[in-house]
């Protein structure tokens, strides 16, 4: 089986300052209100929302039940993220009317650090949710723009319309901790980051990117690109990680590279869904900015659980990272039984399946309706799993122990399964 490792280049030509634009208010006659917002423009099976800085989606995530996602500035330093995930109950065949309203269960609240934030050595975090040495009083990251684009065509003013796909870019500028306040404001950028968000269905596609423009080389001590908020979560799975099994949540803690060199993914639960935060091969996603005595895994840390890129690294001006996840939320796997978690999700516009045996096995696997067994690409693998096709419509999976796979279905890449 061929692997294919997607990784996402940014062309950044270098660190600018963000200019404020003021303006008088006009006098004179009043102003007619506006014409109320076009109610579902175009075609799709997501309905988009926009009121202000506020970005509203709705999706189907099964024949039950609708995933609703809020994006809009947000955590101590406002940056533009994805704020809010959460379930509304929807028998019906299209989305909710109203992407804006309240979910009747929360999945994910950025109330704390969503993509992740530097810890510069010797001078504390920065980026996220971090204030300046933890003080709640002056920004570490300002976000300078961000874009929203349904379909591929661009979204200003407050409109509600159908997509297949809602893509968000954004550009924030982290400020550097180890440089002196100016008028009690951090003023020196530490680096530019640029994150591109692809929502499709029950999935948010994360494509980050950093170009460093600091004054004086730094250490960054720590960074944790893609960290999980996921709420009331009561127990976690690592793929090619420590705990290859269910484990109630008190129960996890941390583990290192060197010890499971291969991880790359881990999926939470609750009592109503589960969510899978999947770092994909390529760029920081192959870790080699971590030793084997690092940790790579962080779990039931402050309610939250991480994906660890950089430790105690140098960089200085001009020097680029960037890395590519998946978060994936569903509220019934294909199966999870005591040897097999196997769910859907999406990766690179790409139905994709995320295979998992706990044991030694050799057991067959019926596919969702529309793959085709015979096509895929092997995009990430541990362990000792191997899978070929067994006619079109179900492959066979073979183990002597624990290991997991993701497979992408769909497009000309497809390849002949082996």
């Amino acid at each position: 089986m061929k692997i294919k490792a997607f990784v996402c280049y940014f062309l950044l030509l270098g660190c600018l300052s963000s200019a404020a634009a003021c303006g008088g208010d006009d006098e004179g006659a009043p102003v007619p209100p506006p014409p109320a917002p076009p109610e579902d423009a175009g075609s799709g099976n997501m309905r988009v929302k926009t009121r202000g800085e506020n970005l509203y989606i709705a999706a189907k995530m099964d024949g039950e039940r609708d995933i609703v996602y809020w994006f809009k500035r947000c955590m101590f330093n406002e940056l533009y993220t994805f704020y809010r995930v959460g379930i509304v109950r929807n028998t019906a065949s299209e989305p909710i009317r109203d992407p804006s309203r309240e979910p009747e269960i929360e999945l994910n609240l950025a109330f704390s650090d969503n993509i992740g934030p530097f810890a510069v050595s010797g001078y504390g975090w920065c980026g996220a949710n971090h204030s300046y040495k933890e003080g709640q009083k002056v920004r570490t990251a300002y976000n300078e723009w961000f874009s929203v684009r349904a379909n591929d065509r661009p979204v200003t003013g407050d409109v509600t319309l159908l997509a297949d796909s809602v893509t968000v870019d954004v550009v924030n500028v982290i400020l550097d901790p180890s440089r002196p306040l100016e008028d009690g404001e951090l003023r020196d950028p530490l680096c530019r980051e640029t994150v591109h968000y692809r929502i499709e269905g029950r999935n948010i596609e994360v494509s980050a990117s950093h170009l460093f423009c600091n004054t004086a080389p730094v250490t960054i001590e720590t960074y944790y690109g893609m960290q999980s908020m996921f709420a009331n979560e009561t127990q976690t799975f690592t793929s090619g990680g420590a705990y290859t099994d269910w484990t109630v949540q008190s129960g996890v803690s941390q583990f290192l590279k060197g010890d499971y060199p291969e991880f790359r993914r881990f999926v939470e639960r609750n009592a109503s869904a589960y969510q899978s935060s999947f770092l994909l091969p390529g760029g920081l996603g192959d870790h080699g900015m971590l030793g084997d005595g690092d940790i790579v895994f962080i779990g039931n840390s402050s309610a939250k659980s991480y994906h660890k890129l950089i430790s105690r690294k140098r960089f200085e001006n001009g020097d680029r990272i960037a890395w590519r996840g998946v978060y994936t939320w569903f509220a019934e796997p294909l199966a999870d039984d005591a040897g097999l978690f196997c769910y859907e999700g999406a990766v690179a516009g790409r139905r994709a399946l995320f295979l998992d045996v706990r044991v030694a096995c050799s057991r067959m696997l019926e596919l969702p309706s529309g793959l085709d067994a015979r096509r895929f690409d092997l995009l990430d693998a541990n362990g000792d799993l191997r899978v070929e096709a067994s006619g079109k419509s179900a492959l066979r999976l073979s183990a002597g122990g624990p290991g997991g796979c993701v497979l992408l279905f769909g497009g000309e890449d497809g390849a002949e399964g082996e």
